[in-house]
């Protein structure tokens, strides 16, 4: 009985749990879709998960940050702004500037950094002033990963 209980705790606890239950993917789902109350919590979300996260969760939660990037991009920019500031290094893996520089291309192919940029771009420059910086780095980052890419070629 007390070991249940020691596993239940540690469930709890645990990302790993919340990942294998099904809530993680629901969570991840909310944020690709930039749920706005979802979007609002991610500052809180992550200061109460964050240094509990994986490497495989961490990138699931950037892309998925990125991706509702596309789809309000405001949103996500004031959700990822406390973060960026943040003192402690592992929030700071969903700051803004993460965010705006392509986190999935690591996992991603050229034709998908390619197309996620394609759909990005209109987005924030729609969004104006506020999604102006995160323009220009994420402008940056694809400058880096083109020239990365052709100068691989030329070897």
């Amino acid at each position: 009985m007390i070991g249940r209980a020691v596993v239940l705790v540690a469930c709890i606890l645990s990302m790993a749990c919340v990942a294998s239950s099904g809530e993680w993917s629901a969570y991840i789902r909310q944020v690709e879709q930039a749920d706005h109350k979802t979007l609002q919590a991610l500052p809180e979300k992550i200061g109460s998960i964050g240094d509990t996260l994986d490497a495989e969760h961490s990138v699931e939660l950037t892309t998925a940050i990125s991706m509702a990037l596309i789809k309000d991009p405001v949103s996500v920019i004031n959700a990822t702004k406390p973060l960026e500031k943040s003192t402690d290094r592992l929030q700071q893996r969903f700051g803004t500037s993460f965010i705006c520089s392509i986190p999935g291309m690591t996992q991603f192919t050229q034709a998908q950094i390619e197309a996620y940029f394609a759909k990005a771009e209109p987005a924030l420059k729609m969004a104006g002033s506020v999604a102006a910086e995160c323009l220009g780095t994420m402008r940056d980052t694809l400058a880096e990963i083109r020239q990365e890419i052709a100068q691989s070629a030329t070897k």
